[in-house]
C-alpha cells in the first residue's frame, strides 16, 4: 500500500510554505499573495506558480540574499506540523509496516527534504532549480496543480503500477490528484483545518472523490490513524502475510507476527476485543498463541 500527501495545509498548519527568508525580508503571506496577485495581472496567461517563484526570486534579489541551498531552507528544522505528525509517521513507517509514503508539494522540495519527517518518508517531489555556482536560478521542475497526477502515475510506475493508493489532500489544488486517485479505485483523505478547507471539501465532496475526511490530527488515538490502521487490515487481508517476511520455521514466524501484530494495533486486543476487522486466518492465528 502507498500514502502520498500534499504538505502545506495536509501536514502542517498552514496553507502556505511558511519560508524564514521571506519573513526575513519583511513579508507575511498576505503581502507575499497581494504581490504574486499583481505579478499574475501583469501576464494573464502566467500561472499562479510560475508567478509565486518568480516573486520570490526578486524579493531575494531586491535585499541582495543570494538563492543559496542554505538560504532557502532557513527555518525548515523548525516547521510546525499539525497534532501527531511525527509520532503518525514513526508509527506507520515503511520499515513497520510495509507501507510506503510519498510527500508531493508545490513548494520547494529542498526546503522539505530539510524537515523533521523526511527520514520517515520514501521520497519527496517538490520544485526544483537549476543550480550554477551554487546558486538557485531557473527551475527545472514547477509542481502544479495537474502536475502532481504525473507524479502519482511515475510513483506507481515504481511499484508495480500499484493501485492500492491512499491520497491525502487540504484544497482545491488536490482537486485532479483527488479525480485521478478516484478514478483508479484509490481512496482520498481530505484533511480539514480551518473554514476555507471546510468549503472546499464541500465542493470536491459533492463530485464524489473523497472517501474520508478528517480534522487535522494524526495523533495516536486520532481518527486518521485508526484510518490507516483500518486499511492496513483491509489491503493485506491477512495482515501477517508479508511475503518478504514469511520464514521456514514457524516459530520464528509467530515472534515477528507478534511484533508486527504489537506495532499496527499496540496490542492484540482493543478492550478486551479482538478487532472488527480481524479476519477468519488473524482469529485462528491468535488463539494459536494463546
Amino acid at each position: 500500500m502507498i500514502i502520498i500527501y500534499d504538505f502545506d495545509g495536509t501536514l502542517t498548519p498552514y496553507s502556505l510554505p511558511q519560508y524564514e527568508i521571506l519573513k526575513k525580508c519583511g513579508y507575511t503571506d498576505k503581502s507575499l499573495m497581494n504581490r504574486v496577485n499583481e505579478e499574475m495581472h501583469k501576464k494573464t496567461d502566467e500561472s499562479f506558480y510560475d508567478a509565486y517563484y518568480k516573486c520570490y526570486q526578486k524579493i531575494l534579489a531586491e535585499k541582495e540574499i543570494a538563492m543559496t541551498r542554505d538560504n532557502v531552507c532557513r527555518g525548515a528544522k523548525s516547521i510546525e506540523f499539525n497534532n501527531g505528525v511525527e509520532e503518525y509517521f514513526n508509527k506507520f513507517q515503511n520499515s513497520k509496516t510495509g507501507i510506503k509514503h510519498y510527500i508531493i508539494t508545490s513548494g520547494i522540495k529542498d526546503y522539505v527534504d530539510e524537515t523533521k519527517i523526511r527520514n520517515y518518508v520514501n521520497d519527496i517531489y517538490g520544485v526544483t532549480f537549476k543550480f550554477k555556482n551554487e546558486v538557485m536560478e531557473d527551475i527545472d521542475v514547477l509542481v502544479t496543480d495537474k502536475k502532481k497526477v504525473d507524479i502519482i502515475k511515475s510513483i506507481q510506475d515504481k511499484n508495480k503500477q500499484t493501485e492500492q493508493i491512499i491520497y491525502f489532500g487540504d484544497g482545491m489544488t488536490d482537486k485532479f490528484a483527488f479525480e485521478y486517485v478516484h478514478s483508479i479505485g484509490g481512496k482520498n483523505v481530505f484533511i480539514i483545518s480551518n473554514d476555507k478547507s471546510i468549503a472546499n471539501f464541500k465542493i470536491l465532496n459533492s463530485n464524489g472523490i473523497i472517501d474520508e475526511c478528517f480534522e487535522a490530527d494524526f495523533g495516536n488515538d486520532s481518527k486518521v490513524s485508526k484510518y490507516i490502521q483500518k486499511q492496513i487490515l483491509k489491503e493485506t487481508n491477512n495482515p501477517f502475510d508479508y511475503e518478504r517476511h514469511r520464514k521456514k520455521d514457524i516459530k520464528k514466524d509467530i515472534t515477528y507476527y507478534k511484533k508486527i501484530y504489537s506495532k499496527i494495533e499496540n496490542k492484540f486486543y482493543i478492550d478486551g476485543k479482538l478487532p472488527e476487522e480481524a479476519t477468519e486466518d488473524l482469529v485462528k492465528f491468535i488463539e494459536k498463541l494463546k
